[in-house]
């Protein structure tokens, strides 16, 4: 219990999760083990199996101008020679990488007028092919980086580009709908396959066929030989992504897909679920029934933009920037990642430990984050955006959500099959419900804030994990909408933030108890204490003020915020808390002396949601009884509008642990010069003065040797380069005051005679200028002291004169 009472002095990094694929282009390597996903004017390398981004690609030739470049096209190869990575810029500027050394092997100018829309590498990684924005194709060898033909007929913006397999052919399709087969070695066109009447968007070859699809909701099966049509399938609805199956996979209900049986595809577009096709016969053989990628809101658009396949696992690229992977036998889902989360609303820790994080965001799905991989689980069911999220340690699996659809929703976590499940809702606000919070000694309550100025109070019950949700109790709170909501650790007690600059306070039963007035602006949060009998809330003025709960005045207010303050926290069992602001700034202060004691930056934007895996979070201390603390590590985790999360892990024993750690290490190092120095060990002294970095120790030293040069000079010589180079620096500074000048002076003579390090001209011009300015004034003074001396003299001789 003693630990808990600590006050927080550090926090640090201990993880972070920010937007690796906004753009609409991503490649899978052979392996199956990373993904390359464009972001900007970066590619970056997801790892699959931990969801973490191992490195980036970018523009880094030196060029300021080319920094933030964005990438257009991209595509990956590998030969025996290496893994290579080969990208286009909207500046024109093509790179080819080494993808393992993460180095730049070749950088030259792709001589498209506009930008590279599409790349494809042949299987031999001995030809590179762009198509560009200018109706035209170009193919490069890979030897010496020549342009070896260019490619002409397809009009318009290349939307599809791929070399065909053991064949000196590219293909390629743009704005005519039509697709286009040249040879390579003479750049002669050679087919002109025309049924399509939309753009087409994925092609690909099965021997001497070649299967097409696209947004004129057909798939096309071409005989190459003969550059004639052979099926036009009808399947009603927009195609974004096409790919051949293996001759030996298995599909859902034991269906093997054979070579005699002909090409399968698989295709996805705008209903956003996976269909597998067999082509000859025009026969659907699978449709995916619980694909994580939400349908085109309407009809033409987008949900599924590319499918990609690796062995038996089948990538779904989404245009919400999800990408699900699938394995071909069964179709579950292996692995979800959110490549890009938008703007994060609201964070919380659930489950049992802690082990998930729920988070929020411009998004009617919730995403539910595995903390060990980061496998993300999405949980559909509201219509709107949600708005506000909800746990509660006295039942880690149950988690609260309220959304712009005016409802209310609880969902049970289960953690063994990787399931969670919308167990009860509710819908009777009139406007979006913009924050919700539980009870605190039990989970059989639950209150909700709104923008029709509502508070409502929500009874759950469970009977046999048949869930409830009834509202209770009902009262009109502010006059403008809510923000946040707050439970005292009793229960006793609601708090409620509002837009019209108030805080109010209200029993269980929603009567009204009082009005805290005093912030000049909205009121974002509001938060009591685990321990006192106060309430702390968070304002757009910039400032936190602390309020009594028995007679409502506000005893402190806490003011170092530029911005808005957005969320607050208590921690170190009501000690202190951590805001977070519309600046990107957290801060942690301390309530007894009412001060900040630590910022932390790690956001680019408005934090909005703030979360702790902490005792004082969860339970107030009053409590720990009934629930104990099972761990003593205090982390906090931060979202904002630059869909990003970060985690952080207090380090606060860890840092008084190495401070204390310095000072004894510091005393027993200044307990060592002293002894050097009293036995008169010079050499020994000087270098671990330098060591430590005691200028004025060291300055004594060089006084002391300076009565025996031949003794100095053999101290120094002594002296690593490095440590030379620290003295030589002390020698500048002790230069430029005229009390310490001539020691400067002695050491900067052995140093350009004698000594190893090598003088900049900067630092030459800075000694001789202040080197010049002693040698005027000592000059002066010798010119004073003959002055004084022929003065002495004459006044010596006046008497005999006289």
């Amino acid at each position: 219990m003693a630990s808990q009472f600590k006050l927080l002095e550090s926090f640090e990094v201990q993880s972070q999760y920010t937007a690796f694929f906004t753009g609409n282009q991503i490649a899978w390597t052979q392996d199956g083990n990373h993904m390359l996903c464009q972001d900007g004017a970066k590619i970056h390398m997801l790892e699959l199996e931990s969801g973490k981004v191992l490195c980036s690609f970018d523009n880094s030739t030196g060029d300021s101008d080319m920094k933030d470049d964005p990438v257009t096209a991209f595509s990956v190869c590998e030969d025996e020679f290496g893994s290579y990575l080969f990208a286009s810029y909207r500046s024109g500027l093509m790179i080819k990488w080494c993808r393992k050394k993460y180095k730049i092997l070749r950088t030259w100018k792709s001589v498209h007028k506009g930008p590279v829309a599409q790349i494809a590498v042949d299987e031999d990684c001995l030809y590179l092919a762009t198509g560009g924005s200018d109706s035209k194709i170009r193919v490069w060898e890979l030897a010496n980086f020549n342009c070896i033909a260019s490619l002409k007929g397809c009009q318009g913006v290349t939307s599809v580009l791929k070399f065909r397999p053991n064949s000196n052919e590219v293909f390629a399709a743009g704005d005519d709908c039509k697709i286009r087969s040249w040879s390579v070695s003479d750049g002669a066109e050679k087919l002109l396959l025309e049924s399509h009447f939309s753009q087409v968007t994925a092609f690909a070859f099965s021997e001497n066929q070649l299967i097409s699809a696209g947004r004129d909701a057909v798939i096309c099966l071409w005989n190459l030989d003969k550059g004639t049509i052979l099926k036009t399938i009808p399947i009603f609805e927009s195609i974004e992504g096409l790919v051949l199956l293996p001759n030996d996979c298995i599909l859902p209900g034991n269906y093997h897909v054979g070579s005699n049986s002909g090409p399968h595809v698989a295709v996805a577009g705008e209903k956003g679920v996976v269909r597998v096709w067999q082509v000859e016969k025009a026969k659907e053989v699978y449709v995916q029934s619980d694909s994580q990628i939400s349908p085109s809101a309407e009809p033409g658009g987008l949900a599924v933009i590319s499918l990609m396949l690796n062995g038996n696992t089948l990538a779904m690229v989404g245009v919400d920037h999800t990408i699900v992977l699938h394995s071909l036998s069964d179709f579950k889902c292996q692995r979800l990642l959110t490549g890009y989360c938008d703007e994060i609303l609201d964070i919380t820790f659930c489950g049992k430990d802690d082990t998930h994080l729920a988070v929020a965001s411009n998004s009617p799905d919730i995403k539910l984050y595995r903390m060990k991989d980061m496998h993300c689980i999405l949980l559909k069911g509201h219509t709107d955006i949600v708005l506000a999220l909800c746990a509660t340690p006295l039942q880690p699996n149950l988690l609260a959500s309220s959304a712009k659809d005016n409802s209310v929703r609880l969902w049970v976590v289960d953690e063994e099959q990787s399931t969670v499940t919308c167990v009860a809702s509710g819908m009777i606000h009139m406007n979006s419900v913009g924050a919700i919070a539980f009870s605190r000694t039990t989970a059989n309550w639950l209150y909700s804030g709104a923008q029709d100025n509502c508070i409502k109070a929500w009874e759950i019950k469970n009977s046999d994990g048949q869930y409830t949700l009834s509202s209770k109790h009902s009262v009109i709170a502010h006059d403008k909408e809510i923000n946040g909501l707050s439970v005292s650790p009793n229960d006793k007690i609601v708090a409620s933030a509002s837009q019209d600059k108030t805080a109010k306070l209200w029993n269980s039963d929603l009567t009204l108890i009082g009005t805290l007035r005093g912030h000049k602006r909205g009121v974002w949060c509001a938060r009591f204490s685990p321990a006192d009998q106060v309430l702390a809330t968070g304002s757009a003025d910039c400032t936190v003020r602390l309020w009594n709960l028995a007679d409502l005045t506000c005893i402190k207010t806490f003011e170092g915020h530029d911005a808005s303050v957005l969320k607050l926290e208590f921690v170190a069992a009501g000690l202190q808390f951590l805001t977070s602001s519309g600046d990107g700034l957290l801060k942690l202060w301390t309530v007894k002396n009412s001060e900040c004691c630590l910022t932390l930056d790690g956001h680019e934007g408005r934090v909005w949601a703030l979360a702790g895996k902490l005792p004082s979070f969860a339970v107030s201390i009053i409590f720990q009884h009934f629930f104990p603390v099972h761990s003593d590590k205090a982390h906090v985790v931060s979202g904002g509008s630059d869909s990003k999360f970060v985690i952080w892990k207090d380090t606060t024993v860890e840092k008084q642990e190495q401070a204390r750690k310095e000072m004894v290490e510091r005393v027993e190092q200044d307990q060592t010069l002293s002894n050097l120095l009293h036995n008169k060990m010079y050499d020994a002294a000087l270098e671990l003065a330098l060591q430590l970095n005691r200028p004025n120790t060291t300055l004594k030293i060089i006084q002391t040797l300076s009565e025996d040069k031949k003794m100095l000079r053999a101290c120094v010589e002594k002296l690593s380069p490095e440590l030379q180079e620290s003295l030589l620096q002390l020698a500048f500074k002790w230069n430029t005051n005229t009390r310490n000048c001539s020691m400067a002076q002695l050491i900067l003579e052995f140093m350009l005679t004698e000594g190893s390090v090598q003088l900049s001209t900067q630092d030459l011009a800075h000694a001789l200028a202040y080197t010049q300015k002693h040698f005027q004034r000592l000059s002066q003074l010798r010119a004073d002291l003959h002055f004084l001396t022929y003065t002495a003299a004459r006044m010596t001789l006046m008497p005999d004169e006289a």
